[in-house]
């Protein structure tokens, strides 16, 4: 039910006024710091991401040229064009980042549509900081005021509410006024994308990128004029009433400046390029692989214990692609149990079918545990999991992992996001450029031209 108050001004115009106005100093230090870890893990998953085939199939599409930059080191592309294409190299391994204000990949749209338009108006570094900023947390805010009813209804709210997102950075990007920026928020609301059904489909980062070009295009638009309808969420008809059943609490909304998601759920970091929900359950298989000693002959079964979000993101017991496998329980099971970890190099056809990786995720079932997690601790760990691995000799090992490394609760050490940076930055440029291209985008704030950040001091990387 909608809590609207007399006193607030439509959504959209609340929402306008807070990031028509917001300035890099305003913001906490504490979330500043963590959009910084948010921007260089983006950047560095794009890297890795384009040089898979779902980038290469986007690569063909018309395009025209511009200054904005390709993750891939091409020529220059127009504004949109970046972002369809750095947007959907961005979300290719689902190695990006997750907000659980309703449930969403925050950076995927909004880093690529921010980047493009930087880049498109020759902005500086602390700009596409701050509009970065205002794009996630319009986006988690939205996430929260419509709760997680909007993703279990069957939306996928990264691009859902990530279109919204890539609009509001890109009107403080061009510096739109309250009015107009309200305008390019209602028309971004009239564009929801994205189902759950997608998942497992190359379809699902290319409506990444499409969620990042069409906020750029609801603002660009809102600058010519286009003007949406005040009240746009919260009136009949509406956003709220066609797409989440009239559900919309407002104080979310009227908490943006207070509250920052940034820091509150938090940001997710993943290790491993897969869906968040196996990444709990893999740490349990490698902490039992420590801790124990047993051969891949020994294993009778291996059962998976799984909060309910677990369950319903993870659709795939028996995948037969890359995609669908980056949605499956027994391919995480059986790849972490055969090599260790599960890794980019993975995520190909040759490794899931392998005759051994089949007879292992034949041995793995999945199963919905509502008391995994103590009631104190349910929101902040929603993609807990238990293993347990059943072996000849009539021992069952068992491992718990409430919250994978890189959840908000168990952070991932500054060492570990830098490795992870230049082993996907590697993909594109040698080990020590990535280092370099990491060690300047840590003073991000204070670069003035932004034009070859992708490829670093000295144009790293393909001309």
């Amino acid at each position: 039910m909608s809590n609207a108050s007399h006193a607030l001004p439509d959504m959209e115009s609340h929402i306008a006024q807070w990031g028509a106005g917001l300035s890099l100093s305003a913001i906490p230090a504490p979330a500043l710091s963590v959009a910084r870890t948010c921007i260089r893990d983006g950047l560095g998953v794009m890297l890795a991401g384009c040089v898979t085939d779902v980038f290469a199939k986007c690569a063909t599409l018309p395009r025209y040229t511009g200054p904005c930059e390709l993750a891939d080191g091409t020529a220059g592309a127009d504004v949109h064009t970046a972002a369809l294409l750095n947007g959907t190299a961005g979300h290719a391994l689902d190695f990006d980042d997750t907000c659980y204000a309703g449930i969403v990949h925050g950076t995927a749209a909004v880093l690529p549509a921010a980047l493009a338009v930087a880049q498109h108006t020759n902005a500086q570094g602390a700009q596409l900081l701050e509009a970065f900023v205002v794009g996630v947390e319009t986006e988690y805010a939205l996430g929260l005021a419509l709760t997680n009813s909007l993703y279990e209804r069957g939306h996928w709210t990264t691009a859902t509410l990530g279109i919204v997102g890539a609009a509001a950075a890109s009107a403080k990007l061009l510096g739109l006024d309250v009015e107009a920026t309200a305008h390019a928020i209602r028309l971004a609301a009239n564009q929801p994308m994205g189902l759950r059904a997608t998942h497992g489909a190359t379809a699902k980062p290319y409506l990444c990128g499409m969620a990042a070009r069409s906020g750029i295009e609801s603002a660009y638009a809102a600058r010519a004029g286009i003007a949406g309808q005040p009240g746009t969420f919260e009136r009949p008809r509406g956003y709220a009433g066609t797409l989440n059943g009239g559900i919309l609490d407002l104080a979310a909304i009227q908490a943006l400046g207070s509250r920052y998601a940034l820091l509150d759920p938090g940001i997710a970091f993943k290790l491993r390029p897969m869906c968040s929900a196996v990444q709990a359950a893999i740490e349990a298989v490698i902490a039992l692989q420590t801790q124990h000693r047993w051969t891949l002959d020994q294993v009778v079964s291996i059962c998976c214990h799984g909060t309910p979000l677990v369950i319903t993101s993870l659709p795939y017991q028996k995948p037969k692609q890359p995609g669908e496998a980056q949605f499956s329980m027994p391919f995480a099971i059986a790849c972490t149990l055969l090599h260790g970890d599960v890794r980019i190099s993975h995520l190909n056809d040759a490794t899931l079918a392998d005759p051994a990786l089949q007879h292992l995720m034949q041995r793995v079932t999945l199963r919905q545990d509502k008391a995994l997690v103590p009631p104190e601790h349910a929101t902040s760990c929603p993609e807990a999991a238990r293993v347990d691995i059943h072996l000849a000799d009539g021992r069952q090992l068992s491992h718990t992992v409430l919250a994978a490394t890189g959840m908000p609760q168990q952070p991932a050490s500054e060492k570990t996001m830098q490795d992870k940076f230049i082993a996907c930055a590697s993909h594109v440029h040698s080990p020590e450029q990535a280092q370099a291209l990491w060690l300047r985008l840590q003073d991000l704030d204070r670069l003035t031209d932004l034009r070859h950040l992708l490829r670093g001091p000295g144009h790293i990387g393909r001309a």
